[in-house]
């Protein structure tokens, strides 16, 4: 009996695990009912003395959870309590998931799970494509309206932020290349053409979102790729023939009227900058809000306005400077949006966040892992990716999976 029990528990947290993966994709509702899951799988293997309570603390998950907790401190000092109240909801993740993680057993983080973690993520980012691009055919064939229109930029993403999909997309990327495809597949043929395949789709459709930051992350994503096949896996005829495949490409998107519109209009913006309006476009909405944020900074520099008040401080500022836009615009860039919620404190804290286990990825060599962070922290540079629900939960959920990966590998002695 206590064996079929075990049997069904263990089923049930690597099922949970691979439920909380897929549901990065899916609205919050899911993302609770799935880390509720995941809570009474791990509360169920210790209860059931299937397995003995043997946390394992690390500094990478504990700076996470004092993250949360700079913004809890923030709350007490913010005079809208409403406003951090839901930004504190919004960023639950940030310190359920490092605490679960925390207590699940070491036997469903061992490195041939955490692949299969993965390859849910994959799975989920690959069907999240098939949706987005369905739901703009059937908008085509409906509407009676131009295909092209509906599967590219904000109609492609659907409900979708852009830049997020972009993040989410070149992550799964760098994911995908990497993945050992043969420990789920037994034909390696057949595993490389469905490697091919998705890397193909993925790439397709980071072009289709035709999202700024995320051309520029999918560069990046591709440099790397590129560097790992010829100079790791000395895989060099491969390397070449994806460089000409990418120039290739590249030479369509430059030539192409309704790929490179948005990035020559970017560029046409900054070299018009000091005679744009402020509030006709993206690039000088973002123009005026960076240019605005050391003042914002400045007079709270030590500890912020608090978590709640970033919202009507920006509020203020559109007041006083007589700027009018359609919508709350947040600062349009993490380190800037943190900076100005917790001060210098806060920022410190989450640079810390990623540099401890960026130290230990180039420690232990797993490059794969580094450039998924780097994608991250740039893409920070353009949104402020924690301000959403979609956002905090994809990043807590990469950072407890890949510092679980770090875990597994055995410290080389000097």
């Amino acid at each position: 009996m206590k064996l079929k029990t075990k049997d069904i528990i263990d089923k049930l947290i690597v099922l949970s695990i691979i439920i909380v993966c897929l549901s990065i994709f899916l609205p919050p509702f899911f993302k609770s009912i799935s880390i509720s899951l995941l809570a009474i799988a791990v509360l169920g293997a210790f209860f059931s003395k299937a397995y003995s309570l043997k946390p394992s603390v690390n500094k990478e998950s504990l700076l996470l959870i004092a993250f949360f907790f700079l913004h809890i401190i923030g709350v007490f000092y913010s005079s809208d309590k409403n406003s951090a109240l839901f930004d504190l909801q919004i960023k639950l993740s940030l310190i359920i998931l490092p605490l679960l993680f925390i207590f699940i057993p070491k036997q469903f983080l061992s490195k041939d799970k955490l692949w299969t973690y993965f390859l849910a993520i994959i799975i989920g980012l690959v069907l999240t494509i098939f949706y987005c691009f369905i739901s703009g055919v059937v908008r085509s064939i409906s509407n009676s309206l131009p295909l092209v229109g509906e599967i590219i930029y904000t109609k492609l993403g659907a409900k979708f932020h852009p830049s997020y999909l972009s993040l989410f997309a070149s992550v799964g990327l760098i994911l995908t290349y990497k993945i050992p495809l043969n420990q789920f597949l037994k034909a390696p043929n057949q595993a490389k053409l469905i490697k091919i395949f998705t890397i193909a789709l993925i790439s397709f459709f980071l072009v289709m979102l035709n999202s700024r930051s995320g051309l520029l992350i999918l560069i990046i994503a591709y440099l790397w790729i590129l560097i790992d096949l010829f100079f790791v896996e000395k895989k060099r005829i491969s390397a070449l023939i994806t460089l000409f495949v990418l120039i290739v490409c590249g030479f369509f998107i430059l030539n192409s009227n309704f790929l490179s519109m948005r990035y020559r209009n970017a560029i046409e913006n900054i070299a018009q900058e000091k005679n744009i309006n402020h509030e006709s476009n993206s690039m000088s909405q973002r123009s005026f809000i960076y240019s605005n944020s050391w003042t914002l900074v400045s007079k709270n520099l030590v500890f912020g306005v608090g978590t709640g008040d970033v919202k009507s401080t920006f509020e203020s500022l559109y007041e006083k400077e007589n700027v009018r836009f359609s919508s709350y615009l947040n600062a349009h860039n993490q380190y800037l949006q943190t900076t100005i919620a917790l001060g210098m404190v806060g920022l410190l804290v989450l640079v810390l966040v990623f540099l401890f286990p960026m130290i230990r990825m180039l420690k232990q060599k797993q490059y794969f892992l580094l450039i998924i962070f780097l994608l991250i922290g740039f893409s920070y540079l353009f949104e402020s990716m924690l301000e959403r629900n979609m956002g905090t939960y994809f990043f807590a959920l990469i950072y407890v999976l890949s510092n679980s990966y770090l875990s597994t590998q055995k410290p080389k002695l000097d």
